[in-house]
């Protein structure tokens, strides 16, 4: 089926109660892995893009994939942009069929990432695009310098609801205790804390960093509120471990990756198995024409855009020149 809104993924969850995965894919095998392992286990599912990784692979390449793998699939399949730096790159996403983006400017101080963020804000939702944003941070255990080597700020309440009424956010990354990349002391999740923001606020609440989040706490996040979950180093290191078994075993000088690949595929969407059950969304997936009329919405595309407010426009057509200046 074509791609459908993230909108409809993350309704369905939080009114059935399951959370969904948003698997990072940086190549052809991850997004086979993260689709057939949705569709063995008839769940719902989230590809997410991470802004790196589009920059290396170039703007459009992993999305036509992405495209593809979700036309021929038989559950619904969701495309996210992953950590958006810029109002640039939210639009570019937009352009190449995301119906979700997050923008990240949890490092600034707080009023700085009100203004910002509600900029992207006003212009995705023109688009029919829901729009994820960050209050508090979250480290990444994998990089060693950086505002994302910094320590973790957890979320605060009010905060978090101030900032989703200022901003209209749509979907909220939280940070109640967890790292990005693989946990270097024992998960301490604060669900306390995640019960305070789910009480301040109605956005949709999301978990970063659910590589080596044992399947209790899984159980409790979603218990609590969360409705999706991001994973990516544990997939990626199940991946590349396998690839270097498998070519141990075939020694260097053997030419057919594919001996290689398989395995490590197999590898990734074993784990993404794991984690859609643990989840509870395994089931999930609405198919065979079954799907409600939530699942058949459409996002305005760029081109259809019209609004009386001049400041959102002005910004629209900054963004799009900076666009038409790249592809030069």
């Amino acid at each position: 089926m074509p791609l459908v809104h993230v909108r409809t993924i993350y309704e369905r969850a939080r009114r059935y109660g399951y959370a969904v995965g948003g698997f990072d894919a940086e190549h052809l095998d991850m997004v086979k892995a993260i689709i057939e392992a949705a569709e063995e286990m008839r769940s719902p599912v989230i590809v997410m893009l991470w802004e790196a990784d589009i920059e290396v692979a170039g703007p459009g390449y992993l999305e036509a994939i992405v495209k593809k793998a979700a036309q021929d699939a038989s559950v619904p399949v969701a495309l996210h942009l992953d950590h958006g730096t810029s109002m640039k790159s939210c639009l570019q996403a937009v352009l190449n069929g995301h119906t979700g983006v997050m923008i990240d400017f949890s490092h600034f101080d707080f009023e700085t990432n009100i203004n910002l963020t509600k900029q992207v804000v006003d212009v995705c939702h023109m688009m029919g695009v829901w729009v994820e944003s960050e209050v508090g941070t979250i480290p990444r255990t994998f990089e060693k310098e950086g505002e994302y080597a910094e320590e973790k700020k957890l979320t605060d309440p009010d905060q978090a609801a101030d900032f989703v009424r200022r901003t209209g956010v749509d979907t909220l990354a939280v940070s109640i205790g967890e790292e990005s990349g693989l946990y270097t002391t024992k998960p301490q999740i604060d669900v306390d804390l995640l019960h305070q923001i789910g009480g301040k606020t109605d956005a949709y609440l999301i978990m970063h960093g659910g590589s080596g989040t044992p399947p209790d706490v899984m159980r409790e996040l979603v218990a609590n509120g969360i409705v999706g979950i991001r994973f990516a180093t544990e997939l990626r290191i199940a991946f590349f471990d396998t690839m270097e078994k498998v070519r141990r075993q075939l020694g260097r000088e053997h030419p057919d990756s594919r001996k290689m690949l398989v395995p490590a595929r197999e590898a990734a969407k074993a784990l993404i198995k794991e984690r859609i059950w643990q989840m509870g969304s395994f089931g999930q997936a609405c198919t065979d024409g079954l799907c409600p009329p939530i699942l058949r919405q459409e996002y305005q595309p760029i081109q259809q855009v019209h609004s009386e407010n001049g400041e959102v426009d002005r910004i629209v057509d900054l963004v799009r020149q900076e666009l038409l200046q790249g592809a030069r």
